[in-house]
């Protein structure tokens, strides 16, 4: 579904990405891992196409990526979605006129729009809460919201950028939990950039851990868990010194 290859992105001459080449399967999910500052976020915005990039390629569905592919608004259905760490919601809106807005921008009739609404409200476990505004609402219930938005669209892909951030760890369980639920119920490939070592054994089908620019390990979350590579022992049990030094 997903197909990285050879992708490299520099700022200021800093390599921030050195030719990254990955694979994702359909219905799988992927987790990258990293310290702060290893370009995940970066990965994903360029997956995205919200990040331009020097040289390399993404694919979706054998389909090259390009800001005006997503942006191009012929089709009901999103390729791709996209779920921010602090969810993204517009203050000003309510919960529904939030999840509404991508389908208003691609012009969805206003029944098909309350429909899906209510749809995906239920499937986030957020049934009613349609007209509360963001700011009544806990972070993870926000989360949840950024979530109904991007699924209301249908996309094959959902990118998740630190979906637990700040959340304790009966939400976390619960983030886990409603995206798994996702993946087997739509279809959906995952992309999730996450500090959590917890949630990314419960949620990776396989582990990408950067470092340097580098994707150091490309395996399943068994073998990534396993700790059999050092790089993969070394970030588990947060090192501080050793022959590779990810700290």
């Amino acid at each position: 579904m997903i197909s990285v290859k050879d992708l490299s992105i520099s700022f200021a001459d800093v390599n921030v990405i050195n030719k990254i080449s990955f694979d994702v399967p359909e219905k799988e999910v992927l987790v990258v891992l990293g310290k702060n500052g290893s370009g995940k976020s970066v990965l994903l915005k360029c997956i995205a196409a919200l990040l331009p990039f020097q040289s390399g390629k993404v694919c979706i569905n054998d389909v090259e990526v390009s800001a005006q592919l997503y942006e191009d608004r012929s089709t009901e259905r999103s390729l791709l979605g996209y779920v921010f760490q602090k969810g993204g919601l517009f203050d000003s809106m309510t919960v529904a006129e939030n999840i509404a807005f991508g389908m208003r921008r691609r012009n969805f009739e206003e029944t098909t729009i309350k429909e899906r609404i209510s749809s995906v409200l239920v499937s986030v476990g957020l049934e009613g809460s349609d007209d509360k505004s963001p700011s009544e609402l806990s972070g993870g219930m926000q989360k949840r919201v950024s979530l109904a938005r991007s699924l209301c669209l249908e996309p094959g892909v959902i990118l998740y950028d630190d979906p637990t951030a700040g959340l304790d760890p009966v939400l976390t369980d619960s983030i886990a939990d409603l995206i798994l639920s996702i993946r087997d119920s739509a279809s959906i490939t995952s992309v999730i950039v996450t500090h959590d070592l917890n949630f990314a054994h419960k949620v990776a089908d396989s582990v990408i851990l950067l470092y340097n620019g580098e994707a150091v390990c490309n395996m399943t979350v068994s073998e990534f868990f396993s700790k059999d590579n050092e790089y993969a022992r070394q970030f588990i049990e947060g090192a501080e010194d050793g022959p590779i030094d990810l700290f």
